[in-house]
């Protein structure tokens, strides 16, 4: 697996990722845009965190973790980006990278037992560039993270 963050990155939001969310602040934003002109590269990413409401996957995470002895430390992820502004198939770019985080979290985040989201919400692209969707996540999620 490729590193989610760089270790200088890593060190500027460690004492956030592992503090408990204060769920007060939510829904937390982190956007970034990433234009590389000499490189043809560009993509642009707004990521939310918010609690999870749909009581379908809460319910479903609820009974599989039910079945175990272990504390619910779980994510989601949703696309909720305007197909005009960011159209489905950057996902391709975008999710791996947000998963990759989710995994992390999951193993050393406490966030008292209610599940909590991650949504694609707002971006941009253009259609003569290369993508840098991947590299916008990355940033936005560390931007997201520098808020709790």
């Amino acid at each position: 697996m490729s590193e989610i963050i760089f270790g200088s990155e890593y060190h500027q939001i460690l004492d956030n990722l592992l503090r408990e969310i204060d769920l007060s602040k939510l829904p937390l934003y982190g956007e970034n845009e990433i234009y590389r002109m000499n490189a043809g590269r560009y993509g642009k990413v707004k990521i939310k965190l918010d609690v999870e409401r749909d009581n379908e996957k809460i319910e479903y995470i609820r009974d599989l973790y039910g079945k175990t002895n272990n504390p619910i430390n779980c994510y989601t992820y949703g696309w909720e980006a305007k197909e005009e502004k960011l159209p489905k198939y950057h996902e391709e770019y975008i999710k791996p990278v947000i998963l990759g985080f989710i995994e992390v979290l999951s193993t050393i985040s406490n966030n008292n037992n209610v599940v909590l989201k991650f949504s694609v919400v707002d971006g941009d692209w253009k259609t003569s560039e290369n993508t840098a969707h991947h590299l916008a996540t990355k940033n936005a999620l560390i931007e997201l993270f520098k808020q709790i």
